[in-house]
């Protein structure tokens, strides 16, 4: 009975260890990920074209994103799956563009501050060409994506922040969306 006991102690172990490697990996490449995208960024201003994060991204930052608590978020050239994983990204407007420069980006981990977004509240964006726009929260809403189809606005002085509703919510996809709209 011991040898048994001490097998299954020896394979609870093992599984612990390698899931804590596991977790270990996972936030080990996602600090490195940020790392590269924010020197894909700087070499992005410094050069002016669009650089990859490493050579096999099929994303490049195209803006940076600082919150009212200062804390910087850099938007990817896409909203695939693979891209919000690493940040929010773009889902359109921007440079050159009439339309809102609308983001988007999990409500769990990257865009988690909407939440405590108040009306007021400024967002600064910086633009690959370098230029700073800064904006007002003006509007905070709950829509059902089901219901409603995301209306993107032909001005380009506004900003549009979307991310799944609720917070809190257990199972991620349904089909509320939290959109705040911010004016330049």
């Amino acid at each position: 009975m011991a040898r048994l006991e001490r097998g299954l102690l020896a394979l609870s172990l093992a599984a612990l260890l390698g899931l804590t490697g596991w977790a270990s990996w996972l936030d080990g490449k996602a600090w490195l990920a940020q790392h590269l995208i924010a020197h894909a960024w700087q070499t992005t201003l410094d050069q002016g074209a669009p650089q990859r994060p490493w050579p096999w991204a099929d994303t490049w930052p195209v803006a940076r994103l600082t919150t009212p608590a200062g804390k910087t978020l850099y938007v990817l050239e896409s909203t695939s799956g693979e891209a919000l994983a690493f940040g929010p990204g773009r889902l359109a407007g921007g440079i050159g563009s009439d339309r809102a420069l609308t983001l988007a980006g999990h409500r769990d981990t990257h865009f988690a501050f909407l939440e405590t977004l108040a009306t007021g509240d400024a967002l600064t964006v910086q633009l690959a060409n370098g230029t700073l726009q800064k904006f007002r929260i003006t509007a905070q809403q709950v829509i059902n994506s089901q219901k409603q189809p995301l209306h993107i606005p032909l001005d380009d002085k506004q900003l549009l922040l979307i991310t799944c509703y609720p917070f809190d919510a257990i199972t991620a996809g349904g089909p509320l969306r939290y959109v705040v709209t911010a004016q330049s």
